[in-house]
């Protein structure tokens, strides 16, 4: 009986192994592009900053390439400017180094492109600058040796209206969550109307922070439908658990004319700490 069991296992693991071997073609489009604009204004003053360039196909190896030459204006309501493309062939075109969002402005970038993507060579997006009763009391630091990396928490008041924030961390001048995977998007349900109370929003590996480094939690004020596409952005870039989900679909976007990315407004508030030598005797070093 043992033995017919044994056999029948091995018959088994052979079929699937050997109805296994057709080679299937999979056609892609490789000749269909889009155009992606990564763009963001905020409250702070600063350059702000549009990217722009193409999709690629699927075994692309290279950076995408990106649309120079074109021409981007930001209008809000009151005021109209064309960005500068810097450097020039770059794809990247700026707002004046004063510039600045205000809360509760709508915005709409407009893009016309020398030579047509998918038929089009002009694109438009809009967005508002939520406003946000939000007030930050300050940030911490907590280290856990257990698996050598910092929380960073926030303590603020929020306001008992329904909020979306993204979450980012600055080390000196270096953006840590400069990535999807390393930001954080987060509505308000848990502590809405409440104090945070230390709510841990961010971590950092252990080599990220020194005795002396100065870590900024940016805290914005950001849209529902920005808070959806990062979700669905961080979703579809990251690992896919179960291994066999359902394929990927394209990332909401809210560029018309059939681009792709998103162009958002964000009010900004900003806490500081310097690391001191009282916090770094936490780590056990």
């Amino acid at each position: 009986m043992k033995t017919t069991s044994t056999a029948v296992v091995i018959l088994i693991l052979m079929s699937a192994l050997f109805s296994c071997t057709e080679r299937i073609d999979i056609e892609l489009k490789e000749n269909f592009r889009r155009i992606v604009v990564e763009g963001t204004i905020t409250s702070d003053t600063t350059a702000h900053r549009v990217r722009l360039t193409t999709t690629t196909n699927y075994f692309y190896g290279e950076e995408p390439p990106v649309v120079a030459e074109a021409i981007v204006y930001l209008d809000n309501g009151n005021q109209k400017i064309q960005l500068d493309e810097t450097p020039v062939g770059s794809g990247v075109y700026q707002t004046p180094a004063d510039y600045y969002g205000i809360p509760g402005t709508a915005y709409q970038l407009e893009i016309n492109i020398k030579e047509p993507i998918g038929d089009q060579d002009f694109f438009t997006a809009s967005n508002t600058m939520p406003e946000t009763a939000l007030s930050i009391d300050s940030i911490s630091l907590e280290y856990e040796p257990t698996f050598e990396i910092w929380f960073v928490k926030l303590y603020a008041l929020d306001p008992p209206t329904t909020d979306f924030y993204r979450i980012d961390v600055q080390v000196n001048d270096l953006l840590i969550s400069d990535t999807a995977s390393r930001a954080q998007v987060t509505d308000d349900r848990f502590f809405n109307g409440n104090n945070t109370n230390g709510l841990t929003v961010s971590i950092l590996r252990k080599d990220e922070v020194n005795v002396g480094d100065t870590v900024t939690l940016l805290l914005s004020s950001i849209t529902e439908d920005y808070y959806r596409f990062f979700m669905q952005l961080q979703m579809e870039s990251g690992f896919s658990s179960p291994l066999f989900s359902g394929p990927p679909a394209n990332v909401t976007s809210n560029i018309k004319e059939g681009g792709l990315g998103f162009f958002a407004a964000m009010g900004r508030a900003r806490k500081t700490l310097i690391v001191t030598d009282e916090v770094w005797t936490n780590t056990g070093r």
